[in-house]
């Protein structure tokens, strides 16, 4: 059983071993992050060469256990299971935190599907089990919650500072905060007198 967990990734380094499909996605995801990514493969897909940026460095090379220095995590996306597996070995024996994209179970962390909203986070995911039922639940929580969210967050950011630098008990401001919760966009907007 996984924990779900948010990390701040931001300026920690990465080393990604695989060069297709699968390691492009977790090289976007980590990049988004703010992650330092190393990328290690033979070859690269074209979405990998057309994603270089100063975050990210390409090695043209197979993978090699001396590439894990400095590293805080590793994703081992290389079609070959047996590397994979060893890559996850080199890792535990660093203790650097390792997803195995051919094997959730013998990953420490797995890349569950992301809805963001300004400051609301949603993640989704079946440890495996589904991904077809992990899309069908993100599709439906994407819908409800809309981009208006994204405005939401932003002014419940601004009234949550307010309110916690006001007079009041924990406990009042604790129920102000839960009624703004439930508060309309426009509501809050009129409450910060915008």
């Amino acid at each position: 059983m996984m924990t779900p967990l948010l990390f701040n990734l931001k300026n920690k380094k990465a080393l990604v071993v695989g060069g297709g499909k699968v390691a492009a996605r977790r090289i976007v995801i980590l990049l988004e992050n703010g992650m330092q990514v190393i990328a290690v493969s033979p070859d690269f897909s074209e979405g990998i060469i057309k994603t270089e940026n100063n975050q990210l460095t390409l090695i043209y090379a197979s993978y090699h256990k001396d590439q894990l220095a400095d590293i805080d995590l590793a994703v081992a996306a290389t079609d070959n299971r047996a590397l994979n597996g060893q890559i996850k070995k080199d890792c535990q024996a660093q203790k650097i935190w390792c997803n195995r994209v051919d094997d959730p179970d013998d990953s420490d962390f797995i890349f569950p599907s992301v809805i963001r909203r300004g400051d609301l986070t949603l993640s989704v995911c079946t440890e495996g089990a589904s991904p077809f039922l992990t899309k069908q639940i993100v599709a439906e929580l994407a819908e409800h919650y809309d981009d208006s969210y994204t405005e939401k967050t932003a002014l419940l950011r601004l009234l949550r500072q307010a309110v916690l630098a006001g007079d009041g008990s924990p406990n009042e401001k604790a129920a102000e905060l839960k009624a703004l919760s439930r508060c309309s966009n426009a509501e809050l907007r009129s409450k910060l007198g915008k």
